[in-house]
């Protein structure tokens, strides 16, 4: 890096005054994390591992530079909020041969403008543009530039009779072992009397759907009932169905999908307390 030096002449009227500088704030270093090609953690160590590298402009907006174990850069992602994954700017992805792949311009999270993708020699795939978050009906080509029968640029997974099918066996899937069951009387024995039709609580779980339609894993992404995660996670481990997986520009690829389950739990009856017993209550 050249180092430029800039020479300043004042002409003052009176004596002449030196001023000091404040010295410029340091560019803060990427943030690096790594994962395995199906997103899993990884750590440096691993040859295989790609390498997410996020630099903060300031305390909420930045970006985030994605690289192949190559080297080589895979993906380009600029935020709004960084924390929040609020993507604001020009999306970008390249092939490893350093051919563009994509390009998405983002609005405030929400695809907002030109969507393209390419064949790995630059052959335009498809071109279409979104408004607030809905792609309209575009073009799209194949590899010699013919245009071809427009399809959807995502397609998200589907379990055999859908959502409402799913959400259902995960609920009815759901048993608690002695020790949760007692940490959910734990915290229900907690709720103040006035708590008269149920507590609700909420687990959102994020299942990793293969592209052969099996669910590769699954974590919970956000809950407010801890005792009930593991359950949840078995419910889904206990699946029968595989799902039809999803797609992106036609490529069937590992998909992502959250899931929000809803469970009500019913406030325990309490007895009235005469000095040192319980009573039955009489009606």
């Amino acid at each position: 890096m050249k180092t430029r030096l800039l020479y300043l002449s004042l002409l003052l009227a009176g004596p002449l005054a030196g001023r000091a500088q404040a010295p410029r704030a340091a560019t803060p270093s990427p943030i690096s994390s790594f994962f395995t090609p199906d997103y899993q953690p990884a750590n440096s160590s691993d040859t295989t591992a790609m390498c997410a590298e996020t630099t903060f402009r300031d305390s909420l907006s930045g970006t985030t530079r994605v690289y192949y174990p190559s080297g080589n850069l895979k993906q380009y992602i600029p935020y709004a909020n960084v924390a929040r994954g609020v993507r604001y700017g020009c999306v970008t992805t390249w092939y490893e041969s350093g051919q563009m792949c994509t390009k998405e311009d983002y609005v405030r999270g929400v695809r907002h403008g030109d969507l393209l993708t390419y064949y790995p020699d630059g052959t335009l795939k498809r071109r279409e543009h979104c408004q607030d978050g809905r792609c309209g009906v575009g073009t799209c080509y194949d590899a010699n530039g013919y245009p071809v029968p427009y399809f959807a640029y995502e397609q998200l997974p589907l379990y055999p009779g859908g959502e409402e099918r799913l959400l259902k066996e995960l609920t009815k899937a759901v048993r608690l072992n002695r020790q949760e069951l007692a940490a959910a009387r734990r915290a229900v024995g907690h709720l103040p009397d006035m708590v008269q039709y149920g507590w609700r609580r909420e687990v959102d779980v994020e299942l990793a759907v293969a592209p052969d339609g099996r669910i590769a894993h699954a974590r919970v992404v956000q809950s407010t009932a801890g005792f009930l995660n593991s359950a949840v996670l078995r419910a889904v481990a206990s699946l029968q169905r595989q799902f039809v997986p999803g797609r992106r520009d036609g490529q069937v690829m590992t998909s992502y999908l959250t899931v929000p389950l809803f469970y009500t739990l019913e406030a325990p009856t309490r007895q009235p307390y005469y000095g040192g017993s319980r009573m039955p209550r009489r009606y």
